[in-house]
């Protein structure tokens, strides 16, 4: 009796101990043994293979549409009054295409004088000629006469005092002669003043004719029908040459040297879907000492659905070639030293590597991982050197590596 009271005691407290342990005590009473406690499993952990692909490197830059080569179209003329203008902004010109018209009535005013001062001019030196004929026949007779003279004289026959006379009047007859000529000289050097102020108010005239210097797209007009126009008001007419244009940007003086004349670009147009292929024309020699910028042109397609003074975005081609890449989210540094996080057997290895290229989101690996190494896809998170780890590949995930 005493001995199957214990028995039923045992048998209960046993019962309440493995109910405590989360043992079920049919079990323990059948004489089974408790389970082990089950294992932890390393952390999941994504992982990337690092593969070859080819990496185009590019460079952003931002900037404005212009004009590859502008040409300004006016006038010096002072207070010359607009009266037709036959070309608008956005029209396409040719070279010496009579863009405005200026009053010449003025000019054809001054015009006609100095043709009539120069008609008195012509009247003056065939006035001239004929005193300088005149002269030199004053100044044979005169000659011929002072040699009768001087024979008579050696004759005896005539005094010394008609020597003199005929002497003085063949002096006189001379001295006529060249009056005659110097007059003749004055004329002329006044005919050829008047004949420049002829040509300089023909070049005015001329002048009243604004004509494209150069084949173009007038992209600018500041003239009116009836405006006054002198030479500090500015050009009439600016316009881009050829109807080429390029976008103009700044880059920072550290990208600057990675440039080169020819490299090819897209550029984004605003309301364009479709970039337009680009090439450097031309990178500035000089950086800007405050922003640290330097300008670069790139040149557009003579076709460019480009806009002066619009804004565009560029991306340059700095780079292209094969190699092994992993994503840049796999890297880390260790003060300047890049450093990627291999997966070997489930343990995770630091290894320092050395960077090439970097493009669209992924980078070049030149030393320290070969291709088809696993990489942890996000370093440096949650994993460090030695760590265990259970890789977790995108083919596994559904994930697509970018």
């Amino acid at each position: 009796m005493v001995r199957n009271t214990l028995h039923s005691a045992f048998a209960a407290i046993l019962f309440a101990a493995t109910m405590l342990a989360g043992v079920p005590a049919k079990s323990l009473a059948a004489g089974e043994e408790p389970a082990p406690a089950a294992t932890q499993a390393p952390p999941a952990i994504r992982v990337i293979t690092a593969e070859r692909r080819e990496l185009v490197e590019t460079l952003a830059v931002n900037g404005t549409i212009v004009a590859r080569d502008e040409a300004a179209a006016g006038t010096d003329l002072n207070g010359m009054i607009v009266t037709a203008l036959n070309f608008d902004i956005g029209d396409v010109v040719k070279k010496g295409d009579v863009l405005a018209v200026l009053d010449r009535s003025m000019l054809d005013t001054q015009l006609q004088q100095m043709r009539a001062t120069r008609a008195q001019g012509e009247a003056s030196v065939a006035q001239m000629e004929a005193q300088i004929a005149d002269a030199k026949v004053s100044v044979k007779q005169a000659n011929e006469a002072y040699g009768r003279a001087e024979a008579l004289r050696k004759k005896a026959v005539a005094t010394q005092a008609e020597l003199d006379n005929a002497d003085n009047a063949a002096a006189s007859a001379r001295a006529k002669l060249d009056s005659a000529v110097k007059a003749m000289a004055a004329t002329q050097a006044q005919l050829a003043v008047t004949d420049a102020q002829i040509r300089g108010i023909e070049v005015q005239i001329d002048k009243t004719e604004v004509r494209a210097p150069a084949d173009g797209l007038v992209l600018a007009r500041a003239a009116t029908v009836g405006g006054v126009v002198s030479p500090s008001s500015g050009p009439l007419f600016r316009l881009a040459i050829g109807g080429e244009f390029e976008l103009e940007a700044s880059v920072a003086e550290t990208s600057l040297p990675r440039l080169a004349v020819g490299m090819k670009s897209e550029v984004a147009l605003p309301g364009i879907e479709q970039k337009i292929a680009g090439t450097i024309r031309r990178i500035a020699p000089e950086v800007d000492q405050k922003s640290r910028l330097g300008l670069i042109r790139i040149a557009l397609p003579k076709d460019a659905p480009a806009r002066a003074g619009s804004y565009a975005r560029g991306e340059i081609e700095l780079a292209r070639r094969e190699g092994v890449a992993v994503p840049v989210s796999a890297v880390l540094y260790q003060g300047e030293t890049p450093l990627l996080q291999v997966v070997i057997d489930g343990r995770v290895a630091t290894t320092p590597v050395k960077l090439g290229a970097r493009a669209r989101g992924n980078v070049e690996v030149v030393s320290g991982v070969k291709e088809g190494e696993e990489v942890v896809a996000r370093a440096g998170t949650f994993v460090a050197d030695g760590d265990l780890v259970t890789p977790v590949r995108a083919d596994t995930t559904g994930a697509i590596a970018k």
